[in-house]
């Protein structure tokens, strides 16, 4: 009886860790309304912890210092916003025409594929269109955004309190490390790796999105400053983020200038992204981020679904702190090594002969 109650027992505790998972994640889902905006504040504060550090270190008092961060982040944002807001009206009161407009393009550009040898429709290319969820999650990212704008001065005061207390936070998990004998190393170096990430992050994404701001403004193309915010922006979200960052403005470009314009802007996008997705963010991040390609890309749909687009955002980091978490327990280490870019070492392939000189060996001894 004892045998069969530890053989079951490992199921029964692996369903009680399943369930207690799901309902962290259904808990999650219907308070992304109160977690989403501390996200938000928590990644603000990492970014701008670095430039705090410096203030402190030049002498420069901590509040004095923390007035000035907000000032320099608040300020541009409100600014950009106001461009951003007036540029999302002109673009709504116009979404009609610009509808009749694109119907229009898409039976030229149906007329110059046929023209090439390649037989399309215009049906077709809507159907393509609409089939897509580009323009479900674009939506969805400017309704979040508009409703975390509405909270950015609650965002900004959460920051200040947050990196007012950094120093605090530090004490106070240096305490929980020794009172629970935890290894505070492993825990100094997953926070110094989320540090690092939103660092490069945010230097990557600024390029990415001045970058097609000057591509955008070279070819005239309407609304620059609101798709290179969105640029910036969907630089976050790994894998499709650039590709769904790409597909307004080569639509605006087709519609107002045509085939060729869209093209070039099309050509713009795509050196942009190897030259700072491929080639500088790899250089700069230097190691890995601990996590195999297809957990990123299944992590930014989980995310997605939990927070929506600002969880495709952050689902980098939030996967990082998980992995950190399972590897932790004994229990749970394996989901660690599932999430993480762990490759086999090569298996040492050994001969009969030798299993039998090691067996006489061991006999031996």
């Amino acid at each position: 009886m004892k045998e069969n109650r530890q053989k079951i027992w490992p199921v029964n505790q692996l369903l009680m860790f399943w369930a207690f998972l799901s309902i962290i994640m259904l808990v999650l889902k219907y308070a992304s309304e109160l977690v989403v905006p501390l996200l938000i504040a928590i990644a603000i504060a990492i970014v701008l912890s670095p430039l705090l550090n410096y203030l402190e270190r030049k002498h420069i008092p901590k509040v004095l210092s923390l007035m000035v961060l907000i000032f320099i982040s608040l300020i541009p944002t409100i600014i950009l916003g106001g461009y951003i807001g007036e540029e999302v009206r002109d673009f709504a009161n116009n979404f009609q025409q610009t509808k009749g407009q694109f119907s229009a393009s898409l039976v030229k550009f149906s007329h110059f594929m046929q023209g090439i040898g390649i037989q399309i429709t215009q049906t077709e290319l809507q159907e393509m269109l609409s089939k897509s969820n580009v323009s479900d999650i674009i939506k969805n990212l400017f309704s979040q955004a508009g409703s975390q704008f509405s909270n950015i001065f609650l965002i900004f005061f959460m920051v200040a309190f947050m990196l007012m207390e950094s120093q605090l936070f530090y004490n106070k998990m240096m305490k929980i490390t020794q009172t629970y004998d935890s290894n505070m190393e492993d825990m100094l170096k997953i926070i110094e790796k989320i540090k690092t990430y939103f660092l490069i992050k945010v230097k990557t994404s600024l390029l990415t999105g001045v970058s097609v701001f000057v591509v955008l403004w070279f070819y005239d193309v309407n609304y620059a400053y609101l798709w290179a915010t969105l640029a910036f922006f969907l630089n976050f979200i790994p894998v499709i983020g650039s590709i769904i960052a790409a597909v307004p403005p080569v639509i605006m470009a087709f519609i107002d200038q045509g085939v060729m314009t869209a093209m070039w802007v099309a050509t713009g996008y795509v050196l942009i992204n190897m030259i700072v997705g491929n080639i500088l963010e790899p250089k700069i991040m230097g190691k890995g981020l601990g996590l195999s390609a297809l957990v990123i890309f299944l992590s930014m749909t989980f995310w997605g679904w939990i927070f929506g687009p600002a969880g495709m955002i952050l689902s980098v980091p939030l996967t990082m702190i998980v992995q950190f978490i399972f590897s932790q327990y004994k229990e749970t280490e394996w989901l660690s090594i599932l999430l993480s870019d762990y490759e086999k070492e090569p298996l040492k392939v050994t001969s009969v002969k030798e299993e039998n000189i090691k067996e006489k060996e061991n006999s031996d001894g």
